[in-house]
Formats: C-alpha cells, structure tokens, sequence
C-alpha cells in the first residue's frame, strides 16, 4: 500500500497539476535580475540591440537598487553586486500586500523607476523578474506594441515598465522591466491535461 500511495504521489508531482500529499509550503519571493549582455529582436521589427545587463556596467545594472517591503515583511534591500551569485529569496507572509521599489541610478540619479504593491495570498511563490531591455526577455516573447503591459506568458500576474531617461538609455525604447509571476502549488504547473 506504502508503495502505491508513494507511486501514486510521484505520478501526480510529475504532472504538475497539484501537490498530493497536502503539504502547505510557505509563501516565498525569489527575484531574479536578467544579467549579461546579448542581442534580442526589437518588437515588431528585424532591428537588435544588444541588451546590457551587466551587474558592474555603469550602463547596465551596476546602479541597481531593489527594496522589497510590507505587511509583515521586513524591508530587504539589495544592490546590483547581491545578484552576482544568482536570484535571492526569501519568505512572505500568506496575507497582506507587499511593495517592490526597483530603480536604476547612474551618474547619482534615477534614471528609472517601478514602485508597485499587489495582494498576497497563501501557499503562493511569488518571482519577480527584473530587466533594462525593450521588452521582459522572461515573457517569451515581444509583447504587443499597443499594450507592453499586458502579460502574455504562463503565471504572470503583472507586468510593470519604466522609459530610462534618453540620455541615460543605450539605446531608444530601452526600459527597466519589472515582472510578478505568482505560481500556486493547486494549479498546473507544467503540462496538464
């Protein structure tokens, strides 16, 4: 019986649809800063530019700053060099809201700002991506043109953009790109169906 149930078990986690053994993981934030340097497709044209996220690039995101706070949640502040080992993470709260500040400063101002709150809720892991691009290299894809806005990839909860000021920019259109992906452990999670 053990090892049907076991069997069982792994058959649902490998379907990705929902956790079978009941098990509440607690509420977690990762974020995730797109770092390096790279070509990408301008929106609805053949045109590239080359996306400059270098973490000691003052044209990058050596001027990063993320602060993450709200009910319950201490405040986390972060810098560019705090991404150079990967993502950070940590717990939040299962109620409540939380608000994300990410801007870049080059040359002792900010060039570039998103300041946002959204609702949080339990069981959920919350990932935040962030970008100096035309267009979140996270979603896929180019977003529409008419609504950058709008999110287009699985789980994205919203989709926040801030212009970098044109003397600062790389190059026109360049923007700082803020992404809330909320991933429920009761809903699909990969292939279902």
């Amino acid at each position: 019986m053990k090892t049907t149930t076991m069997a069982l078990a792994l058959a649902l986690l490998a379907t990705g649809c929902t956790n079978p053994l009941g098990v509440d993981r607690d509420p977690m934030l990762t974020i995730r800063v797109g770092e390096g340097r790279y070509p990408t497709r301008w929106p609805d044209d053949t045109t590239y530019v080359t996306v400059n996220g270098d973490l000691d690039d003052p044209k990058g995101f050596a001027g990063l700053e993320i602060i993450v706070s709200g009910d319950g949640i201490p405040t986390h502040t972060y810098n560019a060099s705090q991404f150079t080992g990967g993502d950070v993470q940590f717990r939040v709260p299962d109620s409540g809201s939380a608000t994300i500040v990410a801007r870049i400063v080059q040359d002792g101002r900010i060039v570039a700002q998103v300041s946002e709150r959204w609702g949080l809720a339990p069981k959920i892991r919350w990932d935040i991506d962030v970008d100096r691009a035309p267009y979140p290299q996270t979603e896929g894809f180019p977003q529409d043109p008419d609504n950058p806005t709008e999110c287009q990839w699985f789980w994205c909860a919203f989709k926040w953009r801030d212009p970098i000021d044109a003397d600062a920019a790389n190059y026109d259109g360049e923007a700082l790109w803020v992404v809330l992906y909320r991933h429920d452990p009761d809903e699909c999670v990969d292939l279902c169906g």
